[in-house]
């Protein structure tokens, strides 16, 4: 049952890994022999019927062998455990499908491992990633290229995540009607004769480029676009699609090409000792699902160790063209979209706002010296977001989901040698 999350986290997680491209590449080696992170995460959404809860721990070890290659390795796991609805219904159906949510736990486990390689100017960086779980195995590659000009006061990174992944699903001909096909009970039997086995392919390539127009003022421009290719519906859920209350598998599109546009500015202000950033992101995709989404953030230091950063955001989406709050009444607000139908909120209309912040403490130790004698430099994060979701025309066979607010924390700890 892990796939209804875990379809989003690793969305979220490539995007996340793409976008933070744009400003990671540090020109020049770094001075550390090997640092290590030690990190750990959790999300939780309260629900009276489908609660969800995630705990993500994870461990990466950076070494630098000479001055201008670096190695890095990482592993982490996703958690996973709560409840979820698996029939989507709408209100003119009459099914009853808030009282059988079904309960699931998994565990995903990813192992990834790279290589940079970084000159006076450029960089240039390759990594691999492996990740399983009861329903869904990924192999993903990231590549990027990166150089700076102008006084390093410009930097242009180009970045390609190409990922080969294999989903379980019920075992039907793909010659059988959608709306004859079956979800999945369980993830049992997957990746053996008793399910089937089917394939998701997704490639993303990102521009990125940061422009240090002042000692004060930095702005990046990011351009994303993004192909996925397979099956791209959840294998558990179901839509009821006739007034007997028959149901079928969701059914999606085999292929959707996304795009998005995003732009940010931060500005550091000497006379208060703070620097705001806002930004502003726009996606488009071929499912006509369009999206918005505007940040604001504040950061500051409390002491020489120690700042804090607080950050708000909004943002809003349209409906995919096929989307339904109900498939079995009629046109124009709740009727049958044409051959597909899916029970997925996140291709709903709907909003979402943000709240969060941020304290990290880093500290280093003088030229010459050693924390606890080993460590040449150390820090901690800790973080809390809260979100807030308003559904604006999905239910549960009428009834308004209250899983509509989420709390996320995480804690860092990275140390250097």
């Amino acid at each position: 049952m892990d796939a209804f999350f875990s379809s989003r986290a690793r969305a979220a997680r490539l995007a996340a890994a793409l976008a933070g491209l744009g400003l990671s590449h540090a020109p020049g080696a770094g001075a550390q022999v090997v640092d290590i992170d030690l990190g750990a995460s959790g999300y939780i959404e309260p629900s009276g019927t489908s609660a969800l809860r995630v705990i993500n721990p994870s461990v990466s070890v950076t070494g630098r062998p000479t001055e201008s290659v670096g190695v890095h390795a990482r592993y982490e796991a996703d958690i996973v455990s709560g409840a979820t609805e698996t029939v989507k219904a709408g209100s003119l159906s009459g099914v009853d499908v808030v009282s059988s949510a079904t309960s699931f736990d998994d565990t995903r486990h990813i192992a990834s491992g790279g290589l940079t390689v970084t000159r006076e100017d450029t960089e240039l960086a390759a990594s691999y990633a492996y990740s399983t779980e009861n329903d869904y195995r990924s192999h993903s590659l990231l590549v990027s290229a990166g150089t700076t000009f102008f006084q390093k006061n410009t930097e242009l990174v180009l970045s390609y995540a190409r990922s080969f992944d294999d989903v379980c699903t019920s075992r039907y001909p793909d010659t059988l009607a959608p709306t004859a096909r079956l979800p999945l009970d369980s993830s049992r039997g997957c990746f053996t004769s008793e399910r089937a086995t089917r394939d998701v392919s997704l490639d993303e390539l990102q521009l990125g480029w940061t422009q240090a127009f002042t000692p004060v003022l930095v702005t990046q421009l990011a351009l994303t676009g993004g192909i996925q290719h397979g099956f791209l519906a959840n294998p558990y859920r179901s839509v009821v699609i006739s007034p007997s209350g028959d149901r079928a598998l969701e059914h999606h599109p085999n292929d959707r090409l996304r795009g998005a546009v995003a732009l940010r500015a931060r500005l550091y202000v000497r006379g208060i000792e703070t620097a705001f950033g806002a930004g502003v992101r726009l996606y488009r995709d071929t499912w006509d699902v369009f999206g918005a989404s505007y940040e604001v953030t504040a950061e500051r230091y409390l002491f020489p160790a120690l700042r804090i950063a607080v950050r708000g955001r909004y943002s809003h989406q349209t409906g995919a063209l096929f989307y339904s709050d109900d498939y079995i009444g009629g046109e124009p607000i709740d009727g049958v979209r044409g051959q597909y139908f899916t029970g997925d909120r996140e291709l709903s209309p709907l909003s979402n706002l943000l709240f969060g912040g941020r304290l990290l403490f880093a500290h280093e130790a003088p030229r010459g010296e050693r924390i606890l004698g080993i460590l040449s430099r150390a820090s901690a994060s800790l973080a809390v977001d809260v979100v807030s979701t308003d559904l604006e025309r999905f239910t549960w066979g009428g009834v308004t989901p209250d899983d509509t607010l989420g709390l996320l924390g995480s804690l860092g700890i990275k140390t250097e040698f």
